[in-house]
């Protein structure tokens, strides 16, 4: 079985293909271009050294979404700092028409798993919610399961583990093709 990451075309409901590869600095510097993102990944917090960021590519190259992740606790989790969609498929920032692709975040959770397994961390994954919408679609879809946070206030967090995340992880495995 290997990791094979796809997105949804909103168009057809078809599986796309997509190669998710560490983003490169003309990756991050594109989200402070027109169509703006909702955040900068050249920022400071987002380039910090101990933050691995990927990028999502269609095979013609297209920048689909950016994810960050960080090894936490000792090697225990992967906490999943952010994960963004790119205009034309962000449903948050999409005014006119449909979304071009969907499914990205439940990808992007689903590479945090996997990254969370290549670095011997089990495939836990902690992450937050950004909204109240969000909390749901995590607890209902995924069975997250909400943790505490070290200071009150501020976006609820959330982790996937075990069968939890193998369910989520596994959606992406396919068998290799001879």
């Amino acid at each position: 079985m290997e990791f094979r990451p796809f997105v949804i075309l909103t168009a057809t409901g078809e599986e796309m293909p997509v190669q998710i590869v560490p983003a490169q600095e003309g990756d991050l510097r594109v989200t402070r271009e027109t169509p703006a993102w909702q955040t900068d990944w050249t920022s400071e917090f987002l380039a910090a050294p101990a933050v691995d960021k990927y990028a999502v590519k269609a095979a013609d190259g297209e920048l689909i979404a950016l994810g960050a992740y960080q090894i936490r606790g000792h090697s225990a989790y992967v906490y999943i700092i952010y994960a963004e969609s790119a205009p034309p498929s962000n449903p948050t920032i999409k005014t006119k028409g449909s979304r071009k692709y969907y499914g990205i975040g439940e990808l992007l959770i689903a590479y945090g798993i996997k990254y969370s397994i290549d670095n011997g961390c089990r495939g836990d994954v902690v992450f937050e919610a950004k909204t109240d919408e969000l909390a749901r679609h995590y607890e209902m879809d995924f069975h997250a399961r909400r943790v505490a946070r070290l200071a009150s206030g501020g976006p609820k967090r959330y982790m996937l583990a075990d069968e939890d995340a193998w369910a989520l992880f596994s959606k992406f495995l396919k068998e290799a093709e001879a």
